[in-house]
């Protein structure tokens, strides 16, 4: 019968526990970050942050259910960044909740869309229109300045980009908008004749502008750098070396075809 050496033994027990301990340690070391998104936005970031941790970080992705919380959260210091907001949305907010947020960077443009179950081109409308549009200051005013391009309304040009109904100084057409919260709308669409949706509310709908809508912004045109999506931090950790690196590594071709992959063309890059 063969006698164990028990010295070796003892020598490889230090060694695959120096190994292991090693490979904790170094996971450890990882800075970690906490941003709040929206929606399913965090598979995006959880890429970036896969690629991210060559340079020792990763980042804690917490997904909100509204518009509201990521700004108060990070405000609070609940979280260190969020990426879930257009560059109007974020001044109107701060502006309105005396915040001190700062814009990081830029990711995505989103336009939002025609949608309706009862016509397939806006030709086809009768006399009288009924459009269900967000209910949010927002992306209330900004659906309204798109019914404005699309020729239904005349808006007050000193209403900005946020304007409400009070704004509309003119109705071109017999039609009557109805504001709802924007997740109930692609649930409504049986009930108006069209509907103007959010671009992430409507592809949680299973909606696509490619597939589904009329017709929809047209992202090259330059007041939609308005409505840019954008990466925010606390106006202190503007120059913090970290929360760089994280900017530069979404801003990469690999992020961008993450983005094709994911959302086929529903997120446009603006980096």
């Amino acid at each position: 019968m063969k006698k164990f050496n028990l010295a070796a033994i003892a020598i490889v027990i230090l060694t695959l526990s120096a190994v292991l301990g090693g490979c904790s340690s170094k996971k450890d070391e990882l800075r970690v970050y906490k941003l709040g998104v929206t929606g399913t936005d965090f598979e995006v970031w959880e890429d970036v942050s896969s690629r991210l941790e060559k340079s020792g970080i990763k980042l804690e992705v917490i997904s909100f259910s509204d518009y509201v919380k990521p700004n108060q959260a990070l405000a609070e210091g609940e979280i260190d960044l969020n990426a879930f907001q257009t560059v109007n949305y974020f001044e109107n907010f701060i502006t309105n909740h005396n915040l001190d947020l700062s814009i990081m960077g830029y990711s995505i443009v989103a336009p939002m869309g025609v949608y309706s179950e009862k016509i397939t081109d806006l030709s086809q409308l009768g006399e009288k229109i009924t459009v269900a549009i967000p209910n949010d200051e927002s992306n209330g005013g900004r659906a309204i300045r798109f019914l404005e391009t699309l020729g239904f309304i005349i808006v007050n040009p000193d209403a900005g980009l946020s304007p409400n109904l009070l704004d509309v100084t003119e109705y071109l057409t017999d039609i009557t908008i109805v504001e709802m919260v924007a997740t109930q709308i692609p649930r409504s669409l049986a009930d108006v004749d069209f509907a103007i949706i959010n671009n992430g509310v409507a592809y949680e709908a299973g909606l696509t502008i490619a597939d589904d809508a009329i017709i929809y912004e047209n992202p090259d045109e330059p007041h939609m750098k308005n409505y840019w999506n954008i990466v925010c931090c606390r106006t202190g950790d503007l120059e913090k070396d970290d929360y760089k690196t994280i900017i530069a590594e979404y801003n990469t071709d690999a992020t961008r075809n993450k983005l094709i992959e994911k959302f086929g063309g529903q997120q446009i890059p603006v980096f």
